[in-house]
């Protein structure tokens, strides 16, 4: 009897709470499919190398985002499902005090009640992995695209659906039975009286600290505010980050419980706007539902926020991996020695037995004692700005970006250089010289008063700039390389030796791990690292001799879509999350606009009038948490936007980033808000 009225009753909750329902299909299903690119048999063998199978660095980091993006979707579920049970409890306390006093004994009641939501989760538990089936195929898919590589649904190897199919029953048990257990012990312990009298029982705003409360409501705003000052006046500094921080935590729940407080005046003090329209409405009712809810919204104004501001950094780093990577490595293979006497005639049979060799080049960079130019790009790179502040960490950062001494190579060598990658050769008289460097570099550098050709080269003149990708990660240079007429390298030092290949076809990415092998080393433990200098790039670039184009890009489009790919997950999930409970909010008063509603229609409000009514009740009970976490949200990706330009050198402003977010953002919104429009107009009146 007992079994077929949990049953029923499961039924009923999943009418009633149907978003909620969809909720926790949508993230079992991503929780599968994002569980399944650990287990995937083709991923292994990409974050594996050699013959030992040791695990690469994008292994390591695919590893720990998931892992760490794993943990933080399995406390906003446990928190979602916690919320939701104590939140239907409330709205059934009447029927369970009902069952007690026919007879039913609390351990009865108790286990109804778990019954219930057992029933509930095991059907969007199978819901969720029949469509994390399909959800599946579409994140290989996109993940394998992201990386360059083309993803075959025929002949794929599914032996990873069981094991991430445990993975993900695990973790959906541990969050329904934390839930489940914390629930049940509150159930256990009420009693009829308190059955009664718990769907009364909201959040309590204490109106004698109401004043107090309109403070911290003005505070709040202050901190958004100088949020913004800080970032437009480039005063961001730890100390003033981690203030900020901290601020921020209290901001979002402060600017709720100061809300209610300065609504709540309004309305005492009947203000004028009050009694235009429909204004008085709309005003007492939202009023109302924020001082019952204030730390509710506070909680979702942060999950809003985490998950805008975490969409627009995966939306960083996928232009980056889409515009810069080519520029960062332009030949499919290019290796260097600091033995001015290598040939690389071994390196050089192994390509060609490998690879459709198109043109090879062997040459020799050379220095004259000077650092000229390496010590001008220090003194005026805005990466380097906290050389006054600490000159030991100052002296430490010149040592890794720049070499020792500029860098030179010949125009003949650079020109053939420039016919390999497809570029027109340049012409320079014997009195000229000039500088090809990065054009993240070439721009900020150009913004300044000062410029690079003054006294860099005592007795040739500066024939300009070139800035097109050219190896310039500690090959050809280190940001920047100086080009001279070949007279000029007679008086100069052999610096070091390089080799670059163009090839007709792909290469094979197992090319790097050959050609370590060949040379004694070990791929990720580069003996020249400490040689090798990176110049002011900092993202994703490591120092390295040799340098196979198809296997970089791989990695570090790999590395990048494990940054990407949580950041997409973590913030989905939080959104749903967040949707949902406003939604439940509002469906769960629908009895309560039934009767203010019908009173309304009794008045002579039409029923299209009632219906946008609704529509508006809504729309600004969805919107208001929204907007504070957008505001925030904003400024940080307007400053992290900033930061990942003078970085990368991608001209796509921060706004562009938090726009794309925001845009699928609104499309979550709008399900979510159609779902409970349609909900509330069938129940409310």
């Amino acid at each position: 009897m007992l079994n077929k009225l949990a049953l029923r009753n499961a039924g009923r909750l999943w009418k009633d709470y149907l978003n909620y329902f969809l909720t926790l299909c949508m993230i079992t299903a991503l929780m599968f499919s994002f569980h399944s690119l650990l287990f995937s048999k083709d991923i292994y063998e990409m974050i594996h190398y050699g013959n030992n199978g040791e695990l690469s660095t994008a292994g390591t980091m695919l590893i720990t985002f998931m892992s760490v993006s794993t943990a933080v979707v399995l406390g906003v579920t446990g928190w979602l499902i916690h919320y939701m049970m104590r939140f239907i409890l409330e709205k059934r306390s009447r029927e369970f005090a009902i069952y007690l006093l026919a007879g039913m004994q609390k351990k009865q009641m108790a286990g109804l009640y778990v019954k219930e939501n057992l029933f509930l989760g095991a059907t969007a538990f199978g819901t969720g992995i029949f469509l994390g089936g399909g959800l599946r195929t579409v994140l290989f898919f996109l993940f394998y695209k992201s990386i360059g590589k083309s993803y075959k649904l025929v002949g794929q190897n599914f032996k990873s659906y069981p094991p991430s199919v445990l993975l993900t029953a695990f973790l959906f048990v541990v969050c329904f039975g934390m839930a489940l257990f914390r629930n049940k012990k509150n159930f256990s312990r009420m009693e009829i009286i308190g059955l009664l009298q718990m769907d009364r029982q909201n959040e309590r705003v204490n109106e004698k600290r109401n004043q107090l409360w309109r403070r911290l409501f003005l505070l709040s705003i202050g901190n958004v505010l100088f949020l913004y000052f800080l970032i437009f006046t480039g005063r961001i500094t730890k100390g003033t980050a981690a203030v900020e921080m901290i601020g921020m935590a209290v901001t979002f729940y402060a600017f709720w419980l100061g809300l209610s407080a300065f609504g709540t005046a309004y309305i005492k003090g009947k203000g004028r706007l009050l009694y235009k329209r429909e204004n008085l409405f709309l005003w007492r009712q939202f009023s109302s539902k924020i001082r019952n809810t204030c730390f509710v919204l506070g909680t979702l104004s942060l999950l809003f926020m985490f998950a805008l501001t975490g969409s627009s950094f995966a939306f960083m780093l996928s232009d980056y991996q889409n515009k810069q990577l080519e520029a960062e490595y332009p030949f499919d293979v290019i290796m260097i020695s600091d033995d001015t006497e290598e040939n690389f005639s071994e390196e050089e049979t192994l390509i060609g037995e490998t690879t459709d060799v198109k043109k090879i080049l062997k040459y020799t960079v050379y220095q004259n004692g000077t650092s000229d130019m390496g010590d001008y790009l220090y003194r005026n790179l805005s990466l380097f700005s906290d050389r006054e502040s600490d000159p030991f960490l100052a002296e430490g950062r010149r040592e890794i970006a720049y070499y020792d001494y500029d860098v030179y190579m010949g125009i003949t060598d650079y020109n053939r250089l420039r016919e390999m990658l497809g570029l027109k050769r340049v012409v320079l008289r014997d009195n000229q010289y000039l500088i090809h460097m990065s054009n993240r570099v070439y721009r900020e550098i150009m913004e300044k008063d000062d410029r690079p050709e003054n006294g860099l080269h005592t007795g040739l003149d500066f024939a300009g700039i070139r800035t097109e990708g050219f190896a310039q990660n500690g090959h050809n240079g280190t940001d920047y390389l100086l080009v001279v007429p070949d007279w000029k390298l007679a008086g100069m030092k052999p610096y070091f030796s390089l080799m670059a290949v163009m090839t007709n076809g792909d290469v094979p990415e197992s090319l790097s791990e050959r050609l370590y092998e060949l040379a004694g080393k070990t791929r990720g433990y580069d003996e020249l690292a400490d040689f090798i200098k990176i110049g002011s790039e900092e993202l994703f670039l490591m120092p390295a001799s040799i340098q196979v184009k198809s296997r970089e890009i791989l990695e570090l489009k790999f590395l990048m879509s494990t940054l990407s790919f949580p950041l997409f997950y973590i913030g989905l999930v939080f959104l749903c999350v967040s949707f949902t409970v406003l939604s439940v909010q509002q469906i769960s008063d629908s009895h309560k606009y039934k009767f203010r509603y019908r009173i309304l229609y009794r008045l002579g409000v039409g029923k299209r009038q009632i219906e946008k009514l609704l529509a508006k009740q809504m729309f600004f009970y969805y919107l208001c948490p929204v907007l504070l976490a957008a505001a925030v949200s904003a400024a940080l990706v307007l400053y992290v936007g900033l930061q990942f330009v003078a970085h990368t050198g991608i001209r796509t402003a921060g706004g562009m980033y938090f726009g794309v977010s925001c845009g699928g953002f609104l499309s979550v919104y709008v399900l979510y808000f159609g779902l409970t429009y349609v909900q509330c107009r069938r129940q409310g009146w």
